[in-house]
């Protein structure tokens, strides 16, 4: 047993068995005692088939070992918090409820002390468990020549416990390290970091229950696109890592929304409005009930409100397909024309992007209109390049046209329509065949507006092209 003792923080290296022996925690020779249990701001246990297998498969290769003088299996670090009598535990709840599923097997009577809340991690919980005792009783293939979970031994298997004194101490580390299993998503990070914020128990738990309720995927995906609409913009412009680097996003996302929303705790959000004078009395009206993109935010509901506002709008607007607020032609075009394929994924991208700051600024009014408008733009990438669009080049695109500045920062729905209609790119005629990208574009662009020509004729008229396009657009929205 080895411990570090200070006021704030207390890290000791224990067996794993230590820290589980009894139901109240206490760590020999050191200050560490307690119960140990889940903030309700946690993530849920979302252990699969897929980490169980990992760590069995290490386990068993550490017990094939025969060496007498052999270390003991290391497990990681476990982040705790102490707060009075109770240790929360802030990083190490996937590997921590796994070992407890181990030992509810080889050890049917123990209890925890632990309670789950969570339907998510109950219901996972319930499978792993099952799972667990498959292995156990030799009906998994992948484990029938070994006894891997009944010579699971906690005393053989050594953990490092870090205690500290403050969150926000727990939360410093944290946020700056993952020991194995899933990896922590940025946004798993900055929903742990707001709701730390907020005081009351009652609305934590109803912020993190909303959170769940989404796809966790919509989650990432959406606080990446808000991200990017803050980057972007050209009075202090910030560039968005490539997609290809993971560590650079994640560094993006806990920097915009956790190092840089205010600690001031006021909950004060910005809505676009227009005051309209009518027979010497002043009516306000908002163009649109999503908060300003931009806006300064503060640590807590503040936050996580923003974020689940424009995750909500993002499954009206390309998942649910359904809202009586939205013309049906909305979600027509979307369906049949708006896709990542032949080259096109980032510009899928840099439309949604676009279409989320349309409505933050204006709401639904004109969008169908302003989304056929936007696409003839994003998409004259698509066949103004003589290659398929990088990221690079969408990145560079929006900047030299102040693409999402543009967007928020017009006064009228028209006024952003005639940036829209006035901007000028040529049909570049390099692969423009039937069989390549550029064909396969027009061919999508065939099977939704009518109006235009097939790929040859363009590569032999280029210039016929956007003038051909935009009168398809003009006729389309006129119906």
């Amino acid at each position: 047993m080895k411990t570090l003792i200070s006021n704030d923080l207390q890290v000791a290296s224990c067996t794993l068995q230590q820290l589980l022996d009894t139901t109240r925690v206490a760590i020999p020779s050191t200050n560490i005692k307690g119960q140990l249990m889940i903030p309700e701001y946690q993530r849920p246990y979302v252990w699969g088939e897929k980490q169980l297998n990992r760590l069995l498969n290490d386990m068993a290769e550490y017990q094939a070992d025969q060496a007498v003088d052999k270390p003991l299996y290391y497990l990681g670090s476990i982040i705790l918090h102490q707060d009075g009598d109770r240790l929360k535990i802030i990083d190490g709840q996937q590997r921590i409820t796994t070992a407890l599923l181990l030992q509810k097997i080889n050890q049917p009577a123990y209890k925890s002390g632990i309670v789950f809340n969570n339907s998510l991690s109950i219901k996972n919980i319930k499978y792993n468990l099952s799972y667990l005792k498959s292995v156990h009783n030799k009906e998994i293939f992948d484990f029938r020549d070994c006894e891997v979970i009944s010579q699971t031994d906690f005393d053989k298997i050594n953990i490092t416990v870090v205690v500290t004194s403050t969150e926000d101490l727990a939360y410093t580390f944290f946020e700056t390290q993952n020991t194995g299993g899933v990896r922590l998503d940025g946004s798993d990070i900055l929903k742990a970091h707001h709701l730390r914020a907020i005081t009351s128990k009652k609305i934590v738990n109803y912020q993190a229950k909303r959170w769940e309720s989404i796809a966790s995927e919509n989650v990432e995906n959406i606080v990446q696109q808000l991200t990017k609409i803050r980057f972007w913009d050209n009075r202090h412009w910030k560039n968005f890592p490539f997609y290809r680097d993971r560590d650079g996003i994640k560094e993006a996302l806990i920097e915009e929304f956790t190092v840089n929303t205010k600690n001031d705790f006021q909950d004060i959000s910005f809505y676009y409005s227009a005051v309209k004078k009518e027979h010497g009395r002043l009516l306000q009206m908002h163009e649109s009930s999503y908060k300003q993109l931009k806006q300064p935010l503060s640590n807590g509901n503040n936050t996580l409100d923003y974020i689940s506002d424009y995750i909500n709008l993002y499954e009206v607007l390309f998942k649910k397909a359904n809202d009586y607020r939205i013309d049906d032609s909305f979600f027509e075009f979307n369906e049949k024309v708006v896709h990542g394929w032949y080259g096109t994924l980032f510009l899928k991208e840099l439309y949604q992007v676009a279409i989320i700051a349309y409505v933050s600024r204006f709401g639904f009014y004109r969008l169908f209109e302003a989304a056929l408008w936007l696409y003839r733009v994003i998409y004259s990438m698509r066949v103004s390049m003589g290659r398929n669009v990088r990221e690079d080049s969408v990145y560079k695109f929006v900047y030299d046209n102040q693409f999402i500045d543009n967007i928020l920062e017009v006064y009228t729905v028209d006024e952003l329509l005639l940036f829209l209609k006035k901007f000028h790119y040529e049909f570049n005629t390099d692969n423009a065949e039937e069989n390549k990208s550029k064909g396969h574009h027009l061919n999508t662009l065939n099977g939704y507006f009518e109006g235009l020509k097939p790929v040859d004729y363009y590569r032999e008229s280029p210039r016929d092209f956007d003038k051909d396009f935009m009168q398809s657009i003009a006729n389309r929205i006129k119906g």
